[in-house]
């Protein structure tokens, strides 16, 4: 009989066991080079993988059954195989390769979980295996490869084991590691599976761990269920039962691995047979080279041990020998607690010291070993220490989540810095220890003043540090001579923006750009963009984005800086983007730009959670922004002042003051500084110190003002024409011009009041057409504003207040100038009536210049909102009683008029206590209503036969009752309180309120000409023609404000620079003293614990 039949036959006497618990198996394979069918993994695995079969039955002395060395019996061998006696066994000679029949698709019954799996031979090719891994089986090249060994039999895993498995799972997923173990359902092996499932539930990570087994096949359980159909094509999905009760000494596979190697050596029940093929895969995954590896092209791997016995110690012993790094937990017992012991010796190690520290640990192990096999173990212990640099130890009392990942990241750099190959790779060094943010080993392992680093040197970890988010690493290359400004070129720029930008992000910048219509969004938007399609050509879809051209790189060439930040800023990287801060020129320019931005984005974010962490650090910012200016503003005035109309085009132009107000940063503009940089402008060349009512007396008493009657903050040059500046500097100030308007206006209301209640005649008289003339001046001053604000200009109540009164008062006069008709001459006055209202209130807006007033006016513009929310909870209570009331009292009421009487408007006054006087029978008066429904009356309501009101009382008298008692006390008092709340909002802020309220009027009239109303006319007049005549000229003229003059100066930037080193200096000792005050009080805490330690000790002592 063939070999081939042989094996067929032999297959279906072979017996197993098999259990599962919970498993987690996905596709976690995702391939990084070509996909492959299932036909094509199939040929794959039946040309390169094979399996063991022994062909010579070899009896064994020592077993009672007829059973072969290889551990099966002779009617499981093959047919036809020969027959030794008293010959030592050899798999290389006793056994062949064919092929593998086992592999496929693990499924373990009741779970409907699946895992990859196959057989294979012990002398498979480390290389052929980790193409199917990688390529077939499609996993992603690991970052790292953790191989974990120890405690092969059950044992009880303690609570901070377990946190350390966590851990270990936690960097394995995090990393894109693999984890090789056993792959068994027992032991540290099923422990590990445990925690890889809780794991992979708890985060819900899209890229699941992978955890690969690498098991003996003559130890699994049931492993005939593993084997395919001879009949079965393509991918084979094997139904695996697990069964934990079994006294079977064989292992059942462990249902949270996502990857089972079953290595196969022709013998049964024989253990640590794929011991060989792991170490072989491990070596080669060390050895192998790939690109763009952050650990010096190689891929790491290292070894993790706790417990164990003679296997393990093996293990950590081939691991040494091939220049692997190994973590050691001690504290986990057995021959890790031997090795950490011993790592610990300074002296030289004999082997006296190591027996000792093996009896110590392992006393019933070495007991029953022979000498041989004890000296054998020190052997194995001496070569291991030889090499203590590859060990590193971690006390399990005392591990962490920190720990667990300071020691496997200080192991790798250990293994990477003493490699002849690798030790003087600084670079590959760097990039390690920046893969897991060992700050603290690079400040003193490489950044040491053996070797000055270029700044080309640092390009590419920086790099690297600003994608992985890595603050302090950016830091410690920008302190150790990397320069910023050369690293960033647009290049660099390009693929930040790019592939390093978040889509999410870019999308919320697109709709809060749209919704705001705001400069520096649209300018940051534009920078975004530009950036993107300079990467995806196909990014342009729209006229819109085509418009944008930024062929002209001049504001990111020349602030590369900003636009670094402003990357950093728009996707919430905190701490990096705080570094990058400190780099900057205009400091203060870039943390309220920074605040404006994130407030914005906020706005638009759907997840509360992000929302939240933007208005946070834009809070932050806005913080540093006044800190900053307030160390500015104490060192020197006049140049801090400069600060605040310092403008940069990186940051769309806007000024300080402007990006603080888009920002609603009442902190800062309500600073000392800030307001006095508003009063020199409020008031111009008038000293503050000259008191308001002289201003005021001085427009009526006009040569007061030459007469020194008000000082001036300096005096005139030319002497000859002193007279002439006082009377120019007076009346150009914007307070004078506020003040001149303030009089105006009130004359204006006094003159329409006149003209509506003693001068409305047919025929317009002298002073109606005097006001109309004024009304003319008001609609120029308007249009002015409208013209230089644009579409802004209808966001301010008060603009929006003009143009009503505006388009009333047009609408008064159409109606007016039909003097031929009564009926419209009358209604062209009470549109005047109505337009008089509108801009009498407009006077309100004169109170914002006055501390006390001013918050008041915010309170009731707030209030006004509380009250419109309220109408839609009185009108529901309004129209349900109104509605009702009607239907009870009348039958088929036809006058629309009427209705609304009875359904809204009565209903409305109730509520301000008129209660309705035809809801009771005993008062009801049918003088005061109408039958027939003809007459200017309420219809009556419906009578029953004995012509009395039908009615029922006991209805109508507890309605009116209910509809009372919620409208007056329960939603009247509702309103109060929202009022009560508003109220307190504000007077919380009161003074940072009326300030920042106040920069709007200040600027206000700084924009305004400085000519007195309603001469003004005349400028505007002037302008017209001025403008006519150049409307061909092509030049853009950029008008500014007199507030706020656009100043570039790099003195002031220098010195802004200087006192945000200081104020820097500042925040850090602080930080420091506050952290030394914090150890100080607990160490007081810890005195008084130990004295109260102590006192329960001897109470203790006195009740025993």
């Amino acid at each position: 009989m063939s070999f081939e039949r042989a094996r067929l036959s032999m297959r279906n006497r072979r017996n197993g066991t098999l259990d599962s618990t919970h498993t987690l198996y996905s596709s976690v394979s995702r391939s990084t080079e070509v996909s492959y069918s299932e036909s094509d993994l199939v040929n794959f695995i039946q040309a390169h993988f094979k399996k063991r079969e022994c062909i010579f039955f070899t009896k064994d002395s020592k077993a009672t059954e007829n059973v072969c060395k290889c551990g099966y019996a002779q009617s499981q061998h093959i047919e036809g195989a020969q027959t030794n006696q008293n010959e030592k066994w050899n798999y290389k000679k006793h056994t062949k390769e064919f092929p593998t029949d086992a592999f496929g698709d693990i499924q373990f019954e009741t779970l409907g979980k699946k895992g990859k799996y196959i057989r294979l031979s012990c002398d498979t090719d480390a290389e052929i295996l980790y193409e199917l891994l990688t390529q077939h089986w499609h996993l992603r090249t690991p970052n790292l490869v953790i191989s974990v060994t120890g405690g092969a039999k059950n044992f009880a895993l303690k609570p901070r084991m377990r946190k350390i498995f966590s851990r270990l799972i936690y960097i394995a997923q995090s990393k894109g590691a693999w984890i090789l173990t056993g792959g068994t359902h027992y032991g540290l092996m099923k422990y590990i599976g445990e925690v890889v499932r809780d794991n992979t539930i708890s985060r819900n990570s899209e890229e699941n761990i992978v955890a690969i087994g690498i098991a003996a096949w003559g130890m699994v359980s049931n492993r005939d269920s593993l084997i395919r159909n001879c009949d079965a094509e393509g991918c084979f999905s094997a139904q695996y039962i697990m069964d934990d009760f079994t006294r079977d000494p064989l292992y059942v596979l462990d249902n949270n691995h996502t990857h089972l190697l079953l290595v196969d050596n022709g013998c049964h029940g024989h253990p640590t047979v794929e011991a060989k093929l792991r170490n072989q895969l491990e070596k080669y995954i060390s050895e192998r080279t790939i690109q763009d590896s952050n650990y010096g092209g190689k891929i790491p791997i290292v070894c993790f041990a706790q417990g164990g016995g003679k296997e393990t110690l093996k293990a950590i012993n081939t691991s040494i020998k091939s220049k692997i790094p190994c973590v050691v937990v001690e504290g986990s017992g057995q021959i890790a607690d031997v090795i950490a012991s011993l790592v610990e010796v300074e002296d030289a190690l004999t082997s006296s010291a190591i027996k000792e520290k093996l009896v110590r640990f392992l006393p019933r192990t070495v007991s029953r070993l022979p000498e041989e096999e004890t000296e054998s173990w020190i052997k194995c212990l001496k070569e291991i220490l030889e090499n203590s640099h590859l060990l590193t130890v971690i006390k399990m009392e005392e591990a962490g989540d920190e720990i667990v990942s300071n020691a496997i990241s200080y192991a790798l750099y250990k293994a990477f810095s003493t490699n002849e190959q690798d030790k003087d790779n600084w670079n590959g060094q760097l990039k390690l220890l920046l893969e897991w943010n060992q700050l603290d080993l690079a400040n003193d392992e490489i950044f040491t003043n053996d070797r000055r680093w270029e700044s080309a040197d640092l390009q590419e970890v920086m790099f690297t540090a600003l994608i992985k988010d890595r603050p302090k690493f950016v830091r410690l290359f920008l302190e150790n001579g990397l320069n910023l400004r050369k690293f960033l070129t647009h290049d660099v720029l390009t693929e930040l923006f790019s592939n390093h930008f978040s889509t999410l992000v870019y999308r919320n910048l697109q709709i809060a750009k749209n919704s705001y219509n705001d400069a520096l969004l649209t300018f940051v938007w534009k920078l975004v963009a530009n950036f993107r399609r300079g990467f995806r050509k196909e990014d342009r879809n729209s006229r819109d984005e085509m418009d944008v051209e930024f062929h002209d790189v001049s504001p990111i060439t020349r602030h590369p800086l900003q636009a670094l930040f402003i990357w950093a800023i728009l996707q919430n990287k905190k701490e990096l983007s705080k570094v990058i801060w400190e780099q900057t020129k205009g400091c203060t320019l870039a943390a309220l730009g920074a605040s404006k931005l994130l407030k914005t984005l906020a706005k638009v974010k759907n997840d509360i959670n992000a929302a939240g962490e933007s208005e946070e650090l834009a809070n932050e910012y806005e913080t540093r922004a006044v800190e900053l200016f307030t160390e500015c503003y104490s060192n020197d005035e006049d140049l801090a002042e400069q600060l605040l109309v310092y403008s940069c085009e990186a940051w769309g132009g806007s000024n300080c003051l402007e990006l603080a107000v888009e920002a609603t940063d009442q902190h800062f503009i309500a600073q000392p500084g800030v307001q006095n940089f508003l009063s020199k402008q409020w008031y111009g060349e008038i000293s503050r110190d000259t008191k308001n009512w002289k201003i005021i007396l001085c427009l009526f008493v006009i040569p007061l003002v030459g007469c020194g009657f008000v000082s001036f903050r300096k005096k005139p040059i030319d002497k000859h024409k002193k007279l002439l500046w006082y009377y120019v500097a007076f009346f150009t100030s914007p307070f004078v011009v506020f003040s001149w308007n303030v009089v105006f206006y009130i004359a204006f209301l006094l003159l329409f009041a006149y003209v509506l209640l003693m001068d409305f005649h047919s025929v317009p008289h002298p002073p109606e057409l005097v006001l109309y003339a004024l009304v003319f001046v008001l609609f120029c001053d308007e249009v002015r504003q409208w013209y230089i604000n644009g579409v802004n200009y209808f966001t301010d109540l008060w603009n929006v207040m003009d143009t009503l009164g505006l388009f009333y008062f047009i609408a008064g006069i159409v109606f007016r100038l039909h003097s031929s008709n009564k009926s419209s001459l009358y209604s062209g006055r009470v549109i005047f009536c109505l337009d008089y209202i509108i801009f009498t209130l407009r006077l309100i807006h004169i109170f914002t210049v006055s501390r006390n007033l001013g918050p008041k006016i915010i309170m009731l513009q707030r209030m006004l909102i509380d009250v419109f929310f309220f109408l839609f909870l009185f009108a529901v209570w309004m129209v349900a009683f109104g509605v009702a009331r009607q239907g009870i009292l009348r039958q088929n009421e036809q006058r629309w008029r009427w209705i609304f009487r009875s359904v809204i408007y009565e209903p409305y006054l109730a509520m301000f206590g008129q209660v309705p006087s035809d809801v009771d029978g005993t008062t009801y008066d049918f003088a005061h209503c109408t039958f027939t429904g003809n007459e200017s009356k309420p219809l009556c309501v419906e009578l029953d036969e004995h012509n009395l009101p039908r009615f029922p009382e006991w209805i109508t008298i507890p309605l009116v009752c209910i509809y009372m008692l919620s409208t007056n006390i329960l939603l009247v008092n509702l309103l109060v309180a929202m009022f009560g709340y508003t109220v307190g909002t504000v007077q919380e802020n009161n003074d940072q309120v009326w300030k920042f309220q106040r920069y709007f009027l200040v600027q206000e009239y700084c924009s305004r000409l400085n000519i007195p109303f309603p001469f003004v006319v005349f400028a505007y007049f002037y302008m017209v023609v001025k403008k006519c005549f150049k409307c061909c000229c092509k030049e853009k003229n950029m008008e500014s404000s007199v507030c706020c003059f656009k100043n570039e100066d790099n003195e002031t930037l220098a010195w802004e620079g200087v006192m945000k080193e200081n104020y820097l200096v500042k925040i850090n000792t602080k930080a420091n003293d506050t952290s030394e005050e914090m150890r100080h009080r607990f160490r007081q805490l810890d005195t008084k614990l130990n004295d109260l330690k102590g006192l329960l000790k001897e109470i203790a002592n006195k009740i025993k």
